[in-house]
C-alpha cells in the first residue's frame, strides 16, 4: 500500500473568465508531497459540462483550430471514439445538447473559426436543429453516425486519417475504461473501438476494420468481466494483444496508462470516475498533448494513480477536469485515498451484509432473490440468488419503459406517438408505471415487439430478462428477469449511462411518482426518497412480490431489487429493505407509513361504472381513494365507500 502523504498546499490564484465560459474558474496549486517532486495542479472547469468543454478547448486551442468535433453531452458513447479522432485531427471535442446548441458552445465555435465541424452521432444524438445552428457558424460540416454506438464507433475510426497501428478495445456498455483509453489512443495516434464486451468474440465488422487499418498493437481496456476472454482470444489472431485491467475503474485507468506511457510524460489529466462528461473533452486534449488521463474519486486520488504519475512518470503538472463538485480540494492537494484500506473495508462490509441477509431471509414468508448495488462510495455489491431467472411480475415494466424511451432517443418513436387505443405513448408510459396499468404495458409491447425487446436486452448484457417470445434463439412462453439485471439497469439509469439526460430524468420521475408504497418503501425511514417499481402476481406456487428501486439514502444512493416467490408478502420486502438501509446508514426505529388510499380527488369528479362509462356518483374534492388497478387513463378505485372508475386527471398523489 502506498502510504498517505502530507502536503504543503499553496493557493496561488483564481480567475473568473468571461460569461461565455459560465464563470469558469481556473485554480492553480502547488502540491508538494514529502516523497515526490513538486507538482503544479490546475483546474479546467465551467458552470456545466458544456462550459467545461469550452474551457478545455480554450486551454488547448487558444489561437483557434482547423477542425472541431461536436458530440452529445447527454450520452457518452459516441464521444468515446471521437476524442482520439479529434486529437489526431488537431482540434477540440465540444459538447452539445441533443436538441439545442448551448450558447457557450456556439460562442466557442465562433472563436475557434474552424474550417470544418464533424458532428458525431446520428440525429437521435445530435438533432437536425443543432446541425442547422452550427451550419450558420461553420458552413463546412459532416456527420459521422451509425445505427447504434458500435457502428458509430467504427465509422469514426474509418473517417480518421492515417493512424499508428495502435488500437484500443473497450466495452460500449459503460464509460470508465474507455475514458483513459481515449486519451492514450490520442497520444499514440491510434483509435478506440467499442464492442459489446460480453460477446464471445469481436464482431466481424470490428475484425475487418482492424485488418484494414493494419493494426499491430491492441490494448483491451478492462478485465474479462467487461471485455470477454473470448474477444481477447479472437483478437490475438490479428495483432499483439495486451489486456489492461484493474480491480476497479481507477485501477483500469492506471493499467491503460502503464501500457501506453513511459517516463517522458510530464503532464497528467485527472477526471472523476463517477461521471463521463468532463473526461470526454479532456481526453481529446490529453491525447493531443501526449498526456495520460486518470480517473479519481471525488474526495481523494486513488493511491495507484498517484504512485503512477508521481513516481513512475515524470509528471510535474496535473490538470483537474471539472469543478469542486466532482473533484474537491482534497484532490487538488493530491491527497490519496488509501485504496488498500478501502478494498478491505469494502470486502468486510459486503461479507457482513451478506451474512445479515442470509440470517434474515429464511425467517420471512416466501423465497427471495436479492441484489444490492451501492452507487457511490465503495460501490459495495451483494447478491443472494441474484442471477436466478424467475417471474418478475410488474417490476419488468422498468425494462418496457426503458425500451420505449430508448426508441424515442433513437428517433424511432415519439412521446406523441399514437397507440391503437388512441392514447399517446407518453400517456401510456406514465399509466404503466404510475398505477402499474397492464393495458398500457400490453400496448407498449405490441408497439415494440417482444422479440425486438428480447434481442435488445440480450445485446446489452441483461442475462436473464426476457418477455414471452424468442430469446437467445429459444422460444419461451413466459417472462423472466433477475435482481442482478434490475439493479444493473437502475445503476446505469442513475449514472446517466442508460439514456440521455432528459429521458433519464423523465424515467426516474415516473418511478418516484408511482403510488404503491407498501413493500420496499415501507422499510425506509420517513422522508427518504426512492424511485421504484413494485410488482404483485398470484401464480400456482403462491404470491409473487417484487420491487426494484433506487434509494436516495443520506450516506449515498443504492439500488435494491427483491423478487419474492412462494407466498412472499409486502412485510417481507419491507424487512429486507430495512436491513439493507440500516447496513449502509445505521439503525432507525420508525419506518415510513403509507395508507392504502394512495390518492386523493383533485376536485369534485364523477365516479363511473366502467372506464369512460356512465356516472354513478359525484365524489367531492379531497376524498381519499384506493387505486386497485388501471384501464389506461381510467383508474379503478374505492372511494367514499363506493367502487368504480375515475379519470386519472381527477386524482392526485397523496404521498
Amino acid at each position: 500500500m502506498v502510504k498517505r502523504t502530507r502536503f504543503k498546499f499553496l493557493f496561488i490564484c483564481s480567475m473568473v473568465v468571461g460569461a461565455l465560459l459560465g464563470s469558469m474558474i481556473t485554480q492553480v496549486y502547488l502540491a508538494q508531497p514529502a516523497d515526490a517532486a513538486t507538482q503544479k495542479v490546475d483546474r479546467l472547469q465551467g458552470s456545466d459540462r458544456y462550459a467545461t468543454a469550452v474551457a478545455v478547448s480554450k486551454a488547448g486551442y487558444a489561437n483557434g483550430a482547423e477542425v472541431a468535433y461536436l458530440a452529445s453531452g447527454e450520452n457518452y458513447a459516441d464521444a468515446l471514439s471521437a476524442a482520439p479522432a479529434a486529437a489526431l485531427a488537431g482540434g477540440p471535442l465540444l459538447l452539445t445538447r441533443t436538441k439545442s446548441l448551448p450558447a457557450s458552445t456556439a460562442a466557442e465555435l465562433k472563436r475557434l473559426k474552424p474550417k470544418s465541424v464533424v458532428i458525431v452521432g446520428a440525429d437521435g444524438a445530435v438533432s437536425g436543429t443543432v446541425w442547422n445552428a452550427v451550419k450558420k457558424i461553420v458552413p463546412n460540416m459532416k456527420r459521422v453516425g451509425g445505427k447504434d454506438r458500435f457502428e458509430t464507433s467504427r465509422l469514426i475510426v474509418e473517417s480518421m486519417g492515417a493512424t499508428s497501428g495502435a488500437a484500443f478495445i473497450a466495452t460500449g456498455w459503460d464509460y470508465p475504461d474507455a475514458l483513459a483509453a481515449s486519451a492514450a489512443a490520442g497520444a499514440r495516434k491510434g483509435f478506440v473501438v467499442l464492442v459489446p464486451g460480453k460477446d464471445k468474440k469481436e464482431p466481424t465488422a470490428v475484425r475487418n476494420l482492424l485488418t484494414k487499418r493494419a493494426v499491430t498493437d491492441i490494448v483491451i481496456a478492462g478485465g474479462t468481466s467487461v471485455v470477454s476472454s473470448g474477444i481477447e482470444a479472437s483478437l490475438k489472431g490479428i495483432a499483439t494483444v495486451t489486456r489492461a485491467g484493474g480491480g476497479d475503474r481507477y485501477g483500469t485507468a492506471v493499467a491503460v496508462n502503464k501500457a501506453s506511457f513511459d517516463a517522458a510524460a510530464t503532464r497528467a489529466f485527472v477526471a472523476t470516475g463517477s461521471g463521463y462528461a468532463d473526461a470526454l473533452t479532456g481526453a481529446a486534449l490529453a491525447g493531443t498533448l501526449g498526456a495520460p488521463l486518470y480517473t479519481s474519486r471525488s474526495s481523494c486520488i486513488p493511491d495507484a494513480a498517484f504512485a503512477d504519475f508521481a513516481s513512475r512518470l515524470n509528471v510535474n503538472q496535473v490538470t483537474l477536469l471539472g469543478g469542486t463538485g466532482v473533484l474537491n480540494n482534497s484532490v487538488a492537494q493530491l491527497k490519496t485515498c488509501g485504496s488498500a484500506n478501502d478494498a478491505a473495508t469494502k470486502k468486510a462490509s459486503e461479507e457482513a451484509l451478506l451474512k445479515k441477509l442470509n440470517a434474515l431471509l429464511p425467517s420471512l414468508k416466501g423465497v427471495h432473490n436479492v441484489t444490492v448495488r451501492e452507487l457511490g462510495g465503495l460501490k459495495r455489491t451483494v447478491s443472494v440468488r441474484g442471477g436466478n431467472r424467475d417471474e418478475p411480475a410488474s417490476s419488468i415494466k422498468i425494462f418496457a419503459l426503458y425500451g420505449a424511451l430508448k426508441r424515442i432517443e433513437q428517433g424511432k418513436l415519439y412521446y406523441s406517438t399514437k397507440l391503437p387505443s388512441g392514447y399517446t405513448l407518453a400517456q401510456c408510459m406514465r399509466a404503466m408505471i404510475h398505477v402499474s396499468d397492464n393495458y398500457c404495458h400490453t400496448d407498449l409491447l405490441q408497439l415494440m415487439g417482444n422479440n425486438n425487446l428480447n434481442a435488445q436486452f440480450a445485446s446489452e448484457g441483461y442475462t436473464g430478462t426476457h418477455y414471452a417470445g424468442t430469446w437467445k434463439g429459444t422460444y419461451y412462453s413466459y417472462k423472466t428477469s433477475t435482481t442482478n439485471d434490475m439493479t444493473a439497469l437502475l445503476q446505469r439509469l442513475y449514472n446517466g449511462m442508460l439514456l440521455n439526460k432528459s429521458n433519464s430524468t423523465y424515467m426516474i420521475s415516473l418511478l418516484k411518482e408511482q403510488i404503491y408504497r407498501m413493500s420496499l418503501p415501507s422499510g425506509l425511514p420517513p422522508g427518504v426518497v426512492q424511485a421504484s417499481k413494485p410488482g404483485e402476481l398470484w401464480i400456482s406456487s403462491g404470491m409473487v412480490q417484487t420491487s426494484a428501486a433506487i434509494v436516495y439514502a443520506p450516506k449515498g444512493a443504492y439500488t435494491l431489487a427483491i423478487m419474492g416467490h412462494n407466498g412472499s408478502t409486502d412485510p417481507s420486502l419491507a424487512a429486507i429493505s430495512k436491513l439493507v438501509y440500516e447496513h449502509f446508514n445505521g439503525a432507525f426505529s420508525k419506518t415510513a407509513s403509507f395508507a392504502v388510499q394512495q390518492m386523493v380527488t383533485a376536485h369534485s369528479a364523477k365516479l363511473r361504472s366502467s372506464a369512460g362509462g356512465s356516472a354513478i356518483a359525484t365524489i367531492p374534492a379531497g376524498a381519499y381513494a384506493e387505486v386497485e388497478a388501471g384501464v389506461r387513463l381510467w383508474y379503478h378505485v374505492k372511494v367514499n365507500g363506493k367502487t368504480g372508475y375515475m379519470s386519472s386527471a381527477d386524482l392526485k398523489n397523496r404521498y
